[in-house]
């Protein structure tokens, strides 16, 4: 990296030796290389990124505070995935045309549950986790269309938590917790509409109906 750019992410996870090698190596512009007792002199820029809240590390006691200074000369802050929508679209895209390639699949769309999921999902993970889900998705999907079954079901439960509502609406209450019993279903058996008809002891056509009515793919 001598004369280039080093970057260095989840910074926040370094452990206190290696920071006060790292803190070193940005004061006096020397390092050791592993297996040497000698000093190395280096002219690096160094980037940084972390998802922890380096200020409370400080407070803490597990991130050094003279680090931090030093690290914290020029500073971007990016808001989490959550809150980009645009950007988050755009990165669907990225990841299956990505995702297509390496997996030699050919996913043109997404099903109209499947993308509510994704947009309306929290990505506490930001964009690994879009990566994740959507190499994930791409793969489980045999034809053109990506269908809300391919998304981990955990993303599906969180969706419909967060849509349930509030207040004394009887019949709102009923519908949401009705549409979660039959996604949840679905999900369980794999999207095999007699086992789930059976299960939910229905008929296949008030399933197919109920599924229409609430859109459930």
């Amino acid at each position: 990296a001598n004369g280039g750019t080093l970057f260095l992410d989840e910074v926040g996870n370094l452990s206190y030796e290696i920071q006060i090698k790292l803190l070193r190596a940005l004061q006096e512009k020397v390092i050791q290389p592993l297996g040497t007792t000698k000093n190395v002199k280096v002219d690096v820029r160094i980037i940084t990124a972390t998802n922890d809240d380096l200020k409370n590390s400080v407070g803490n006691g597990s991130f050094r505070e003279d680090l931090y200074h030093r690290l914290n000369e020029f500073k971007i802050q990016l808001s989490p995935l959550r809150e980009r929508g645009k950007d988050l679209e755009i990165f669907i895209k990225h990841f299956i045309n990505q995702s297509n390639l390496e997996l030699e699949r050919n996913v043109k769309s997404i099903a109209t549950e499947a993308k509510t999921i994704l947009l309306k999902y929290d990505w506490p993970g930001n964009l690994r986790e879009l990566k994740n889900v959507i190499k994930r998705m791409v793969l489980l999907t045999v034809g053109e269309v990506a269908l809300a079954q391919s998304l981990p079901e955990e993303m599906i439960f969180s969706i419909d938590k967060q849509q349930k509502p509030s207040g004394s609406d009887l019949k709102a209450i009923n519908e949401v917790n009705e549409k979660s019993l039959i996604q949840e279903t679905l999900v369980k058996v794999k999207y095999n509409k007699s086992k789930a008809a059976k299960l939910l002891n229905i008929d296949r056509k008030t399933l197919y109906s109920k599924m229409e009515r609430y859109e459930i793919e």
